[in-house]
């Protein structure tokens, strides 16, 4: 975790943000979780179990959110420039050596996975290879959404820039209004490109790329301006407070995000086609529990019962091994399910995933410790912390809420 500053701050503002790293990082590793359910039911009689979608567009939801808060401050004049030099940096020894460990490691246990050319080597070690839907590597094909987030990290400064440009050119009143705006704007782009990818695009994995879902890491970013404009004094939003403090409210909401979802409105429980209106209803819907849950782990009280769920150990743990997890179970499912056969029915089911989980959970904790953390550590030495040049930030004037470093990492895959 970065360092924080903590002089003269308030202890109930401190337990607040500690609460929200908790939040942010038991968040992820629900999304893990949902991820390894989904693809582990999918192989027995209970594809329904799970929310389809709701991983990986809960990781790029979080994701706008951590990597966008430092560019925020820029953006409404009250921070510097983040270093360039510096994100990119931390986000390529964020990303790749993870993923490298695991993709070579899988070519030695799974020759099928070995690529045909060097050609299609290098783009798999870049991760151009999701740009293709039939280039992703047999075995890791949940590998395309990192092929997604590594174009949004891309992204986030072009975003940055452009808002940059535009605040600079309205009066410092309707700067934080004009920014909300500008992010509410991926809203119809994802929905445009959707419907473009079902009319016929001519890329067979369009539907994987960014502009599909540039809505959800838009509103992450959209959340974190105006988490940092009100830290700023730029704006208040205690009438929203009430309500998004009540600690049923957005859980209810969630479930019923959830329930609609998974209901036929969205589609059959498979990987296969879907229907224009039943993509919409269950990436809308997964989107949309995405975006109350981390709205949850944000303003509702640390004590509240769904925040009180992701801060337990488990949750925590899940957290901080997500990315190995995410990584693992894929190639965990493939192999036992081409080597085993497992009993039909429920019993099925629980010992599919008393198989997968434990393993994809080692083979994690294992993938952070061995290689994570030694790279985030060698990215904190590249990369000094002190911001060069710039505006002063302001004095924050609304609760400390978690970074990107202090969340655990800040990775959203």
């Amino acid at each position: 975790m970065a360092a924080t500053e903590v002089t003269g701050v308030d202890p109930s503002v401190r337990q607040v943000r500690d609460a929200q790293i908790s939040s942010l990082t038991g968040m992820r590793g629900f999304a893990a979780i949902m991820v390894v359910v989904i693809h582990t039911a999918g192989r027995t009689e209970y594809p329904w179990l799970g929310v389809h979608g709701y991983g990986p567009i809960a990781l790029f939801v979080l994701s706008g959110f951590l990597l966008y808060r430092p560019f925020s401050r820029w953006t409404l004049g009250v921070g510097p420039l983040p270093s360039l030099r510096n994100y990119s940096i931390r986000r390529i020894l964020r990303i790749f050596p993870a993923y490298w460990a695991v993709l070579h490691v899988w070519y030695f246990i799974y020759p099928a996975a070995v690529p045909s050319s060097f050609g299609q080597y290098l783009k798999e070690l870049t991760l151009l290879n999701t740009l293709q839907y039939f280039g992703l590597t047999q075995g890791l094909q949940q590998a395309w959404s990192m092929g997604t987030e590594l174009t949004w990290y891309v992204f986030v400064p072009a975003l940055a820039a452009i808002s940059f440009v535009v605040m600079s050119r309205v009066p410092a009143r309707h700067r934080v209004k004009v920014q909300v705006w500008l992010m509410l704007t991926a809203l119809p782009i994802s929905a445009g490109w959707v419907w473009y990818v079902h009319e016929g695009a001519p890329w067979q994995s369009a539907g994987m790329w960014l502009l599909k879902y540039i809505v959800c890491f838009a509103f992450g970013a959209m959340v974190a301006t105006v988490m940092e404009a009100e830290r700023a004094g730029m704006l208040s939003i205690s009438r929203g407070r009430l309500l998004m403090e009540d600690p049923w409210l957005l859980p209810l909401l969630a479930l019923l995000f959830a329930l609609v979802g998974t209901s036929q409105f969205g589609g059959e429980h498979n990987f296969g086609f879907l229907s224009l209106s039943e993509e919409l209803v269950r990436d809308g819907c997964a989107f949309g529990l995405a975006g109350t849950l981390l709205l949850i782990a944000i303003f509702s009280p640390p004590r509240a019962p769904f925040n009180r769920f992701l801060a337990t150990r488990w949750m925590q743990a899940s957290g901080r091994w997500s990315y190995g997890i995410y990584l693992w179970h894929l190639p965990l499912v493939v192999m036992l399910y081409e080597d085993y056969t497992f009993p039909e029915g429920v019993f099925g089911l629980v010992v599919w995933l008393l198989a997968i989980l434990p393993l994809s959970y080692l083979l994690g904790a294992a993938s952070y410790a061995w290689v994570e953390v030694p790279a985030m550590n060698l990215s904190k030495r590249l990369t000094p912390s002190s911001p060069r040049g710039g505006a002063r930030a302001a004095r924050p004037a609304g609760v400390r809420v978690a970074s990107a470093d202090e969340a655990r990492g800040g990775t959203a895959t």
